[in-house]
């Protein structure tokens, strides 16, 4: 039962957030925790081998939060590991993070089945024991047991994150923005022909929360298709619905130009509270075409 806990990091946000900011603005989700799956290397081994970047964080009873990151996957292969990313950092106080590099021509670890070390130096939860150990013979990593954790070696909490790219840096989708793929666009809709004969222009209905920026949406194609900055649609930013009425608004291909085959329908915003916003039976009739153009819709 223990075993099976659900993981809740010890991490608050704000630490978190130094944390990603000393990696770059990274992800961590959290795979090891030793209070729940024990301090055991086979425990360790079992959460943690083969899931790429890792940033291992210990805390101990004097307040310290403090640990190493490793960009190399653990897979007990029993070989030295060579890692120019790895670092080991430590946090006092709510203090800015102190990053401690791999020193060059060193390892960063030795990758055994045992419990996690950096550079054969220091090791977390030493012969499966909440203890952090140094071992003076190697000196991968400059520091001092005083600076990094206070010199007080037994643990209060081990836990290993995996370190994945924020998804924040990531576009929602690859659009490649220049000219003339926004010439191409414009020319593809203004092709644009519905697969029904009988259909002269689709009609596009824009349904969202109060705010969120219908009207604007329609002004700002309306504005690219004309050439310049148009504001047909009222538009601002209210607690309540701006659009009181059902309207269609057709867009022209430059000023006088002809109709493009699409009509964007606008109403009012939909709201959380009772008597307010657009009722659901309006949207209902709005798809089914039967709502005439400048029909004040009704609040629900």
């Amino acid at each position: 039962i223990i075993y099976n806990a659900p993981l809740t990091s010890k991490l608050t946000e704000k630490q978190r957030k130094k944390l990603c900011d000393l990696l770059g603005n990274l992800e961590l989700s959290l795979l090891y925790k030793a209070s729940v799956h024990g301090y055991q290397a086979s425990a360790f081994h079992q959460r943690c081998d083969r899931q790429g970047p890792t940033l291992l964080v210990a805390y101990n009873r004097s307040g310290y939060i403090f640990g190493g990151y490793t960009s190399v996957a653990y897979a007990q292969s029993g070989q030295p590991i060579t890692d120019n990313h790895a670092f080991l950092f430590s946090v006092h106080n709510g203090g800015a993070p102190v990053g401690i590099r791999v020193k060059s021509g060193h390892y960063a670890r030795y990758d055994d089945a045992g419990g996690p070390n950096f550079g054969q130096q220091l090791y977390f939860c030493y012969s499966n024991h909440p203890l952090v150990k140094i071992e003076y013979n190697h000196e991968a990593f400059n520091f001092s047991p005083f600076s990094l954790y206070g010199n007080d070696t037994w643990l209060s909490e081990c836990e290993v994150y995996k370190v994945a790219k924020s998804n924040a840096e990531k576009p929602w989708r690859n659009v490649l923005w220049t000219a003339e793929r926004r010439a191409e666009l414009m020319e593809m809709i203004r092709n644009y022909k519905p697969l029904m004969k009988s259909v002269s222009r689709v009609r596009i209905l824009m349904i969202g929360p109060v705010g969120a920026g219908k009207s604007s949406f329609f002004n700002s194609i309306n504005s690219i298709f004309t050439g310049h900055v148009t504001s047909k649609a009222i538009s601002g930013s209210v607690g309540t619905s701006l659009t009181t009425q059902f309207r269609r608004y057709p867009v022209k291909d430059g000023c006088g130009g002809r109709l493009l085959p699409f009509v964007l329908c606008d109403t009012m915003g939909l709201e959380e509270q009772s008597g307010a916003g657009l009722d659901i039976e309006d949207i209902s009739s709005i798809l089914q075409g039967h709502v005439p153009d400048r029909y004040k819709v009704r609040a629900k």
